[in-house]
Order: structure tokens, then sequence, then C-alpha cells
């Protein structure tokens, strides 16, 4: 169950992933990320309190869950979107994919989980998939190399904050409709500090076309995405589906060819069977 529910979450962040890059086109990324959240809070509020599952956290579990709404939803989203601007969706994807590595190794160090060889390896093969993915021709490897450090940074905050602190607020007895509301809370009062500052170097634009788009990303990505992980991590360890985590890589992978008319190579193909390898080696060890 945890898998699927992991595969599930994988399936809806792709999405909101991809749509990424055309909205990067109608609306800035502090505009996309405000507006993506303040309409994910009453929806999340609504679930909760539809499923009556709603409750008053612990100070602990609550802190965790700010800790993890603010590197991913906050730091780490405004990084990826930046990095869209700069180089093709699947390439940008390929190096934020290398969160699974920083999940397991989250989980692992700092979250005091077993060890795992197969969830490891799984991480590795997801990585190397990734690294098979990233191509061009030189100047244009020269032109997106700061689309690229964005990525792998944003990569590494996804990984950490999706195992470590949403696993220990889980831990603390926070419930997944509490915890996501809780996310989107931090998240819409992260960005909206953040806008003062990053404002002059990002001006704002947004059109009809843009609205739509941050809507379909607020329903895949920040709602149901974040509701399929925050219930697999009730029944799996963290370590153990970070990497299947690593399979929204395929998922943008196939929406980028079908939806954006991306056409990656052979070399291309080569990453997405691994990174396919490394989602079976974490399933069929469950």
């Amino acid at each position: 169950m945890g898998v699927l529910l992991a595969l599930a979450a994988a399936a809806s962040w792709g999405v909101a992933m991809t749509v990424a890059k055309p909205g990067a086109k109608h609306v800035d990324p502090i505009t996309f990320l405000l507006f993506r959240w303040l309409l994910a809070l009453p929806l999340a509020a609504a679930y909760g309190a539809a499923v009556g599952a709603l409750q008053w956290p612990s100070i602990e579990g609550a802190l965790w869950v700010l800790l993890g709404s603010a590197l991913n939803a906050v730091v780490g989203w405004i990084l990826y979107l930046l990095a869209m601007e700069r180089a093709p969706a699947y390439q940008i994807t390929a190096l934020a994919s290398t969160a699974p590595l920083w999940g397991v190794v989250g989980a692992i160090v700092l979250g005091g989980e077993p060890f795992r060889w197969t969830a490891f390896v799984a991480a590795l093969l997801v990585v190397v998939g990734a690294a098979f993915l990233v191509e061009g021709r030189r100047d244009e490897l020269r032109a997106a190399r700061r689309g690229a450090v964005l990525a792998l940074v944003a990569g590494v905050l996804w990984g950490v904050s999706e195992t470590v602190p949403m696993r220990l607020a889980a831990t603390a007895g926070v419930t997944p409709a509490t915890s996501l509301v809780l996310f989107a809370m931090t998240a819409v009062a992260g960005n909206a500090l953040a806008l003062p500052f990053l404002r002059g170097r990002v001006p704002r634009r947004l059109d009809k076309t843009g609205l739509w788009l941050v809507a379909l990303s607020t329903l895949t990505g920040a709602l149901l995405g974040w509701l399929f992980w925050l219930n697999g991590l009730r029944y799996a360890p963290a370590s153990l589906l970070a990497p299947v985590r690593g399979s929204t890589l395929l998922f943008t992978f196939l929406f980028s060819v079908l939806f954006l008319g991306e056409r990656p190579s052979r070399r291309a193909l080569v990453g997405v069977l691994l990174s396919f390898g490394g989602v079976l080696l974490v399933s069929i060890n469950v």
C-alpha cells in the first residue's frame, strides 16, 4: 500500500512539475507559488473537515511540518521554477529527481532509519538515470549551467524535506490532513515573505492561461500528491518510499513528450530505463 501511494504521489507530482514549464511562460515563479498555495489551503482544510481528520497538533509535530514546507514548498520550488526558465523540462526534472538519493540518505542519517542496501542502490539507479537524461550541445550546456545548479539544489531540498521532517511529523502523531493544512499555511506565509525580496529580480507576469496552469498544479501537486505521499508514509519507512518517489522522473518524461512536444534522444531513454529499474528494485523488495 505504501508503494502504491508513493507511485500515485509521483504521478501527481509529475503532472505538476511538467505544468511548471509552460507555467513559466505565463506566470512568474513567485506569483505561481503564492497563488498555488492560496488555492490549496482552503481545499486542504475542506478535505480535512470532510474526513474528520483535522486535529490540534503537538508543538513538535507542527514544527517538523513547518520545516518541511519551508524547505520544499518555498525554497525548493522557487529554485525549481527559476531553473525551468533556463533549460528543457526533461533535463531540469532529471536533475531535480536526484531527490530520492537525498531522501534515502536523509532518512537513514538524520531520521535514524535502518540501512537498506536495496533502497540505496535503487536511489543510485534513479540518479544515474537522471545523469543520462542531461544532454545537449556544449553551448546549450554552458548556458543552462545555472539552471542545472538550481535544479540540483532543489532536488536536495525536496528529498530531505519529504522524508525526514514529514516522517517525523507523522511519528509525532500529526495526521496527513492536518499536515497538509499546516504545510499549505507555511507555504503561503513563506512565499508571501519572499515576495518583496525577489520581486525586483522576478518581474510580475500573469495571464488567464497562467491561472489555469496554477489551478492544475494545485490540484495535482499541492493537494493530491501530498495527500498520497503523507498517507504512504504511514505504511512504509521513508527510506523505502524515497526511491519510489523517483518514478516522478518517468512520469515527467512521458508528459513532456506527450504534452510539451519535447523529443529526447536514445541516451535519454536509457536514463528512463535506469530510473525505472530503481523503482522496480525497491518495489519488489518491500
